[in-house]
């Protein structure tokens, strides 16, 4: 079974790829580019992120969009 490939923050910042990631409390994200969404551990709350520092420094693991991205800049993961 191949694993899922993992970014830090800095490669999804810094590439622009569609990335989503779980904090250790649940609390999930997704971020594209300039903005993303922060989902509370029981979904009832997402909440538009604009400032990357709100972001956390956990592994990152691209989205099924991240992933042709990630393909048409030619990045091997």
């Amino acid at each position: 079974m191949e694993r899922e490939p993992t970014y830090t923050l800095d490669d999804v910042l810094g590439l622009g790829f569609e990335a989503s990631c779980m904090r250790g409390d649940g609390t999930r994200f997704l971020w594209h580019g300039t903005c993303g969404l922060r989902v509370s551990p029981d979904g009832r709350r997402t909440v538009l992120i604009t400032d990357s520092a709100a972001l956390p420094q956990t592994p990152w693991f691209a989205t099924r969009w991240g992933k042709e991205e990630i393909e048409e800049i030619g990045i091997r993961a």
